[in-house]
């Protein structure tokens, strides 16, 4: 974002010095390399770490990966939202979602996809 502010103000300026019939100084890559190394060098905020859990306290990977295995398997209920979710509700390519989801999920409960 402050890229993009810079950016604007530096043509603002530019565009205001050729209204004076000043000289105006050309952007060249390099003043624009400089003004982004800058810009980042003044940012407070770190920059983001290549791997994303680096430091953080992560659960064994044999159970993160039950536990996924184990919310995917479960049987949803028929009155929450992903009461469709072994039985989605279609006709052809078309979701049919609302209350006129209803007899799919009827059929759901029928059949055991959702209890």
């Amino acid at each position: 974002m402050r890229i993009l502010f810079v950016a604007l103000l530096a043509t603002h300026t530019l565009a205001a010095g050729q209204q004076r019939n000043e000289p105006a100084i050309a952007l060249t890559d390099d003043i624009i390399r400089k003004a982004v190394r800058e810009t980042i060098a003044e940012d407070p905020r770190p920059l983001p770490s290549s791997n994303a859990q680096a430091g953080a306290f992560r659960a064994n990977p044999v159970e993160a990966r039950m536990s996924a295995a184990f919310e995917q398997a479960k049987v949803p209920d028929c009155l929450h939202p992903d009461a469709l979710k072994l039985q989605p509700a279609q006709i052809g390519p078309v979701a049919v979602v609302g209350p006129y989801s209803l007899p799919w999920v009827i059929a759901a409960a029928a059949r055991g996809k959702c209890r």
